[in-house]
């Protein structure tokens, strides 16, 4: 080899090879986004929320491309009082089915921020005491962040608010720091 006129100089160029070479192989791994890509399905848990009481969710996911998903999610949230206003112990329960799309603005591994919007349609039990159930038909809107730690894992915090109608009475909610996990496959 013309590089390797001497020993010292082989060396050398063998050497800054292989300095070079994860270099090189993290530079071609970064152009590709590692997240998820059009056609992958994910399975999101979801726990937390504004308010008291139990508020649990799960939600399937299906991208369109690396950056817009249409989503399917179900909610419950269970809420016990004693005493109060009421007399006695009453138990408040709400189930949703949400239906929208959501945007993760940029693509790749790491921190993305989200936002989405879709329909809503709630059911609400209305404990012991005062029973009564009411449903509602509205509309709702989220944002946060999600953290994917690789391109089957992630971790989120999402925020959300809600409008909807019961009866011809609207009404409006929301909910802070609601924690997600995500698999996708």
């Amino acid at each position: 080899m013309p590089f390797c006129v001497s020993r010292i100089r082989c060396h050398a160029v063998a050497g800054l090879l292989l300095i070079a070479a994860p270099l090189v192989v993290q530079a071609q791994s970064a152009a590709r986004t590692g997240g998820p890509v059009s056609g992958t399905w994910a399975g999101e848990a979801s726990t937390g929320g504004l308010g008291a009481g139990d508020n649990q969710g799960a939600a399937l996911l299906r991208f369109m491309s690396p950056q817009t998903a249409l989503v399917g999610a179900f909610s419950f949230s269970r809420l016990e009082t004693s005493g109060g206003s009421f007399s006695g112990n009453s138990t408040f329960t709400t189930a949703a089915l949400q239906v929208g799309v959501r945007r993760y603005t940029r693509t790749g591994l790491g921190l993305r921020p989200v936002y989405g919007a879709g329909l809503l349609v709630r059911t609400s039990d209305f404990g012991s005491n005062s029973s009564g159930t009411s449903n509602s038909v509205g509309g709702y809107g989220e944002a946060g962040a999600v953290w994917f730690f690789n391109p089957h894992v992630s971790l989120g915090v999402l925020g959300g608010f809600s409008a909807v109608t019961d009866d011809g009475n609207l009404s409006f909610g929301g909910s802070l720091a609601r924690l997600t996990a995500g698999v996708y496959f």
